[in-house]
């Protein structure tokens, strides 16, 4: 195909050019339609492009949020911490039921010290079991028959059936009203025991004991002497108590002197 001189194609260029100069009756009738329209629709018209791009931007802003907060989400069991800055909840005061009754406040009671000890009962009176014979031996007391006025002898008669190779006898005298030791003695030959007094709190105590040698079937007697204030006193208080040996044995007798 044979080119065409290049003189015919400007010339063609030229000519459509002229063809297609802008009408400007055409042009100032659209400026002035759309000069006429609403503002907001001209407006939202701009805005269509600024409104899609926003969009966009907040669905990705929450999705980044939903993420962040899924992940930060604390257990049931775990308390969050407070913020720093933030003012402290409010406790929350119980209001009492409106349907709950009076009541009247109680009395304290004082509080237990420990157990209340009871005072111990008083003392019953304990009659002592004498035992006057035991075995070999056998025993009685009395006043002797001399007492008189302010001065006083116990007797204690101990009978044996059997030769004793010991011998031990106590007679205790009560302390009432001026009792003082005046004097012992015993039917046993002095050689052969010894006797001592002893003062304690409420009694003179009189004791015999067999030093040497045995001693033969039959009575020995073994006596307390002391003096007390005028008037009469009741031995009844007095007490006595022997313990002998024999070849079967021991033997224990125990007795009170009779009241006067």
């Amino acid at each position: 195909m044979a080119e065409r001189p290049q003189a015919d194609l400007g010339s063609v260029l030229r000519h459509e050019a002229d063809r297609h100069l802008p009408d400007r009756d055409v042009m100032l009738t659209r400026i002035v339609e759309r000069r006429s329209e609403p503002a907001a629709r001209r407006w939202a018209l701009s805005l269509r492009p600024v409104a899609a791009a926003a969009s966009v931007v907040a669905t990705l802003v929450v999705g980044f949020a939903g993420i962040r907060l899924a992940g930060d989400r604390p257990d049931q069991d775990r308390t969050p911490a407070a913020t720093e800055g933030s003012a402290s909840p409010a406790p929350s005061i119980a209001s009492p039921s409106p349907s709950a009754p009076d009541r009247a406040p109680q009395r304290e009671e004082p509080a237990h010290q420990g157990p209340v000890e009871k005072p111990p009962p008083p003392p019953s009176t304990i009659t002592p079991t004498w035992q006057p014979a035991d075995r070999f031996l056998d025993s009685a007391a009395a006043l002797d028959a001399h007492s008189v006025g302010t001065w006083a002898q116990g007797n204690v008669t101990l009978t044996t059936t059997e030769t004793m190779t010991a011998l031990d006898v106590v007679i205790n005298v009560t302390k009432t009203a001026g009792v003082k030791d005046a004097g012992k003695w015993s039917t046993i030959p002095a050689d052969m025991i010894t006797i001592t007094v002893a003062e304690e709190k409420d009694r003179l105590v009189y004791r015999f004991t067999l030093k040497q040698g045995t001693l033969a079937p039959g009575g020995y007697v073994f006596a307390a002497q002391y003096t007390h204030a005028e008037g009469e006193r009741s031995p009844a208080a007095d007490t006595y108590g022997a313990l002998a040996t024999a070849a079967s044995g021991q033997a224990v007798v125990t007795g009170a002197f009779p009241p006067k």
